[in-house]
């Protein structure tokens, strides 16, 4: 085979497989965005049943909380990070029992309680305390211990 075949066919492999690659993103994209999705591991059942089940904010998606929302690009960033991190420590058994958040996370988390509930909040001081310190029920592990005692 000659140099400009092979030169031909790596290139239409290439755009091919950027062809597909480009009508799959959107559907990977919104099926990676869905709670079903963040519930396919096996560690996120209670996060995801209490979210469910007894989830004052049970309308809105996981990443709507969990991920930065204040700009596509950085939103993208931290999914891609954050997901890929999930993904390694799910398939390799280095997570924690029960989950934890992050640090990095409750800021992400802090950062969109208030952006959502902006009129609320300019008349609190937010700077002192997350907002799950008083509003328990938003909490996965409360929501849990108050659905199994009530």
């Amino acid at each position: 085979m000659t140099r400009k075949k092979m030169l031909l066919i790596a290139v239409m492999v290439i755009v091919g497989a950027g062809i597909l690659l480009g009508a799959a993103a959107p559907k990977l994209i919104a099926w990676s965005s869905t709670p079903q999705f963040c519930n396919s591991c096996h560690v996120m059942n209670d996060q995801y049943e209490t979210w469910f089940k007894t989830g004052v904010h049970r309308t809105i998606q996981c990443i709507d909380c969990h991920l930065p929302n204040d700009n596509a690009a950085n939103h993208f960033l931290w999914k891609g990070i954050d997901g890929t991190r999930d993904l390694v420590f799910f398939h390799t058994g280095i997570y924690e029992t029960p989950i934890e958040i992050t640090d990095r996370g409750k800021g992400f988390i802090q950062q969109n309680c208030i952006r959502c509930h902006e009129g609320i909040v300019s008349r609190i001081a937010t700077d002192d305390q997350e907002c799950w310190s008083c509003h328990r029920r938003i909490n996965h592990k409360a929501a849990i211990f108050n659905a199994v005692v009530n």
